[in-house]
């Protein structure tokens, strides 16, 4: 009898023992199966991070700011702001902005004799650091050129002629055919194609821009 009770507790410490080893077995390996939901959303969100493209790139900042500069008679300039251009000759400028001498504006290069000057602030509501000044040449019959300068601050950032496209200075005011905007490092003149005089002719080098012919300018 004492044999069959023996036989009987240990057989039964067997099957405890065996049912704690499968017990513990399958609570590691429930431990061990991945959350493919998570997982999978995790990878979801680093491939979308990956398709961001940079915040600023390729970003246009307009220069929607435009007034134009009133002639000073007294001190012999043309004002807009803290910004001057002073007569030296009748084809040269003294560029000043808040007293501090910045440039020298000259046309005798072209030998300039039209009747006068047209001039134009552009500035940005985004960066108004930035001021692009256009002077406009006009000719005895509609307009000659014009003469671009690239303002950061007091300090001067580039300076050149821009003969063509031209509006005709008679009928048509400068800021209704130019529009400026900073891209990357590019400067882009935008020209409005309807209003470019019969006797211009644009560059072969610019493109098209819905209504407006452009000019891409590289800057320092």
């Amino acid at each position: 009898m004492y044999k069959s009770f023996f036989k009987l507790s240990l057989l039964l410490f067997g099957l405890t023992l065996f049912s704690c080893k499968e017990n513990r077995q399958t609570v590691t390996e429930q431990k061990q199966v991945p959350e493919p939901a998570v997982i999978q959303a995790a990878h979801l969100n680093a491939a979308q991070s990956s398709k961001k493209a940079p915040e600023n790139a390729d970003r246009e900042i307009s220069f929607d700011i435009v007034s134009a500069f009133r002639k000073d008679d007294n001190e012999n300039c043309y004002v807009h702001g803290a910004t001057k251009l002073f007569h030296k000759t009748d084809n040269s400028f003294m560029l000043t902005k808040k007293d501090l001498a910045i440039t020298d504006v000259d046309f005798s290069d072209i030998n300039y004799e039209g009747p006068g000057y047209t001039i134009y602030s552009y500035q940005s509501s985004a960066n108004k650091n930035m001021e692009v000044i256009i002077i406009e040449g006009q000719a005895d019959i509609g307009t000659a050129w014009y003469y671009v300068v690239v303002l950061d601050g007091e300090d001067l950032v580039d300076k050149f002629y821009v003969k063509e496209p031209r509006a005709n200075s008679e009928n048509t005011d400068m800021k209704d055919f130019i529009n400026v905007a900073l891209k990357d490092k590019d400067l882009v003149l935008k020209f409005k194609k309807d209003k470019i005089a019969g006797y211009s002719k644009p560059l072969a080098n610019m493109r098209t821009e819905g209504s407006y012919l452009c000019l891409d300018k590289k800057i320092k």
